[in-house]
């Protein structure tokens, strides 16, 4: 199911020096959601404010709660809540709702699928857990929307002569990845019994034994976060962005007006660090890398809502068993299958035929 942003009157506005181009290619992004409406929205307004234009941001609503959400059924505290108005109407972004939950894998599959549908050469997905700035700090000054084009453009340009086997392209590991649709329709989808954790080494892996290319590129500043900043609008966005009081020239963060016409702010430098901290902060955490997904507690007994705690329990019994399985396929090793010297022919070498 398929809900367009309403409207075209869009805040906050992106500064003139993040602006995309008039003319350009269509870059369209899926950015999955199966819980935390605070990370997505910072996550969503980290690429807007860099350039990246608003109609070609898709997020895939995958919390398994059927229309509980567009119908507004949920409440704010339930982690499967996702704000549509907020999205559709304030940001500018349109939502594809999945018809069930998904796993990780089935939803690589879901977006290669939509895709193939629309006819798309190649798509970006992005990671919800992170923090998104162009590189301000770097003259000359190019957004990280129209670095992410000019990556495009080279990529576009070697996949249709032939110079290069790529398959996706990592901006800072794949917490955004550019997909080429073609390659994967050689490589097959990817093996939804490997659930989560290690689904990756199966597909990329496989990947590269068929020839293909993983290649590493930077638009760049992407954090890996596990938390939001207060007021992601007023930090993400200069203060023209947002209504101004005729009393004076500043916005509720301080920043002046100088803010407005140039890169590398007072405002851009003091969200770098606190992004960093953030960073930081979930790389030092003894609790792990996803407590972000078990933040909120509430939303029992509401419609299409699965337990929050046993769904973080079943998350990973699910991904564990995901492991063991990809363990069994591959006859061990380890994830770095193809450096393991592992080939097409050893998959499920070891299975029983006749099954249990």
């Amino acid at each position: 199911m398929y809900f367009p942003a309403q409207g075209n009157n869009y805040f906050p506005l992106v500064a003139p020096y993040n602006e995309p181009p008039r003319h350009r290619p269509k870059t369209p992004l899926f950015i999955p959601f199966t819980r935390n409406n605070a990370m997505m929205r910072q996550t969503v307004l980290g690429y807007i404010a860099s350039g990246w234009p608003r109609e070609d941001i898709v997020i895939v609503d995958n919390s398994g709660t059927a229309d509980a959400n567009n119908l507004k059924l949920l409440s704010t505290s339930n982690p499967f809540s996702l704000d549509y108005d907020l999205f559709r109407y304030r940001y500018g972004v349109s939502i594809l709702q999945t018809s069930v939950l998904l796993n990780f894998a089935q939803l690589q599959n879901f977006m290669l699928r939509v895709a193939m549908a629309r006819h798309w050469p190649y798509y970006f997905w992005s990671h919800m857990d992170v923090g998104i700035l162009s590189h301000e700090e770097e003259t000359p000054y190019s957004s990280f929307y129209e670095r992410v084009l000019n990556i495009l453009n080279e990529a576009e340009s070697s996949r249709l002569s032939g110079k290069s086997k790529w398959a996706v392209k990592f901006f800072n590991f794949d917490y955004l990845t550019l997909v080429n649709v073609d390659a994967w329709r050689h490589i097959g989808g990817w093996d939804v019994f490997i659930p989560y954790y290690t689904t990756d080494c199966d597909a990329y892996g496989r990947l590269r034994m068929l020839g293909y290319d993983i290649d590493r590129v930077g638009a760049g500043h992407i954090w890996d976060v596990a938390n939001v900043v207060e007021d992601p609008e007023i930090k993400f966005f200069p203060p023209s962005s947002h209504p101004r009081s005729d009393k004076d020239g500043e916005s509720a963060n301080n920043a002046t007006v100088e803010d407005d016409n140039a890169p590398n702010s007072e405002r851009f430098k003091a969200l770098r660090q606190e992004l960093q901290k953030i960073q930081d902060d979930k790389m030092a955490n003894s609790d792990g890398r996803n407590t972000w997904q078990n933040m909120q507690k509430g939303g029992k007994g509401e419609p299409w809502t699965y337990d929050p705690a046993g769904f973080q329990a079943a998350w990973w019994e699910t991904a564990d068993s995901g492991k063991k399985l990809f363990e069994h396929k591959w006859g061990g090793g380890g994830c770095d299958i193809f450096e393991l010297k592992k080939t097409i022919d050893d998959i499920w070498k070891d299975a029983d035929e006749e099954g249990h």
